[in-house]
């Protein structure tokens, strides 16, 4: 009861803040749920060809959002701080530098658009490949809209705003696609574009829904007056730049080696390559979480920070880490219990199911490492480090995980399955050395 008294702030603050990011993320992996769960209608090779080209998507997305993370600990430490004036600056110059790297990541898209028929993929995929790539690559810009003034909310508190404008997203996505992939009222028969085309329309609602509400809700009414007084400041942009490149790097590292195993498994077969589809997808049920826990410990942990207050920052860490241990045990228990019932809702396949089943085995084997490494990443992110951790995670996951993979598949003979033994040993090692990381910043400051 002493303990509860004591700590039941921190832990309802953490929740508050966590809880909305946590459906917002569920409700950016669930229009990915969907559009796999209808895409895997059409059959095995529609199923296949958007398998490998959201893997080669969200890497992009994924480095888009990393980088858009840096506005949050620049401005949840001016609020701490209770430095109002500079949060107006720091929302004019992210919302430039968000729309700058949105540019940037459609070029980039546009290139892999250009080399999908030369990644070793079956030759049935590529062409349906590139057309949903080509749809995929407009979305880009507006998400990246959107994460700014994502991560601006966040930065000072708000986590409900994002969530509610990600819930009518899904049921936008949802209804584009029921429309748009099967020809209803009137619209032609699209298949596997008509996923895209989709996805895109759900993505644009959600950065003019975003800029709206900025400008009309009364909560942002304060904010909309410093960022209308602030101008652009190169110093601040480069900055920003500076902070987001790492945290993208870092981010898109760790999704890198679950994307580039799915290239792997094309080298494997078509049924590996949708297997690991299935298990991904499923995995992201603990990813949304720890990932929100971590969102949540950034905020509090920057907020901490400008206040200069670092048993509020062990407190922020420990709360996070105790709920994440909670989740990891519940998380471990469904993906083994229900390895087999799981993936039914892709596919009736039973050859794939199999596969997925192992591969969800592995998959809870490494779930405890995860949520300890997001969530001490989120802690990181509180302090602005972000050079030594793109380091860390460069090391754990190409140096080691990867090359561990492809000796499991194609060495040692695993196989498909062969190819998820990379993750828990990546996973252990970033774990271990973000946690030194985190105690050597927490000495110093």
């Amino acid at each position: 009861m002493k303990f509860w008294e004591q700590h039941s702030t921190e832990y309802k603050k953490t929740l508050s803040l966590s809880i909305p990011v946590i459906i917002a993320q569920a409700g950016q992996i669930t229009v990915g749920l969907i559009d796999n769960v209808m895409i895997g209608q059409l059959g095995t090779t529609p199923f296949a060809a958007a398998s490998f080209t959201n893997t080669l998507f969200s890497l992009v997305l994924i480095f888009g959002m990393g980088y858009s993370f840096a506005l949050t600990p620049l401005i949840g430490k001016n609020y701490g701080e209770k430095d109002y004036e500079s949060i107006g600056s720091w929302i004019k110059n992210g919302l430039l530098a968000n729309k700058l790297m949105g540019i940037v990541l459609a070029v980039v898209l546009l290139v892999l658009y250009f080399l999908i028929p030369h990644m070793g993929q079956p030759e049935s995929i590529l062409q349906a490949s590139q057309d949903y790539l080509a749809i995929l690559m407009i979305s880009v810009v507006p998400m990246m809209i959107f994460y700014g003034f994502k991560q601006f909310a966040e930065g000072v508190g708000d986590t409900k705003t994002a969530m509610k404008i990600m819930l009518w997203a899904n049921l936008i996505n949802i209804v584009g696609n029921y429309m748009f992939m099967y020809g209803k009222m009137g619209l032609p028969e699209l298949g596997l574009i008509g996923a895209g085309v989709g996805t895109l329309i759900a993505r644009t609602f959600m950065a003019i829904a975003f800029i709206i509400l900025f400008h009309r809700n009364e909560k942002f009414k304060f904010f909309v007056k410093l960022y209308q007084q602030s101008i652009f400041c190169r110093d601040k942009c480069i900055q920003i730049i500076k902070l987001g490149l790492p945290l993208g790097g870092q981010m898109v590292m760790e999704a890198s080696a679950f994307g580039l195993c799915a290239i792997m498994m094309g080298w494997v077969s078509e049924i590996g390559l949708a297997a690991h589809q299935v298990a991904i997808t499923l995995s992201t049920l603990g990813f949304m979480i720890y990932q929100g826990l971590g969102a949540g410990t950034t905020i509090r942990v920057s907020h901490y920070k400008g206040e200069n207050n670092s048993q509020g920052i062990k407190k922020a860490t420990k709360t996070a880490m105790n709920l994440m241990f909670l989740y990891c045990a519940l998380l471990m228990l469904v993906f083994i219990g229900a390895r087999n019932i799981l993936p039914l809702m892709f596919t009736n396949n039973h050859t794939v199911i199999n596969l997925a089943a192992q591969m969800l085995v592995v998959c809870s084997i490494f779930q405890l490492v995860d949520g300890i490494q997001i969530v001490l990443a989120g802690t990181l992110r509180g302090f602005a480090d972000a050079r030594i951790p793109v380091i860390i995670t460069f090391v754990s996951y190409f140096l080691i995980s990867l090359p561990f993979s492809y000796l499991s598949a194609f060495v040692w003979g695993f196989g498909a399955v062969g190819i998820w033994f990379g993750f828990p040993v990546g996973l252990s090692i970033s774990c271990t050395l973000f946690q030194l990381r985190y105690k050597y910043l927490l000495k110093r400051f």
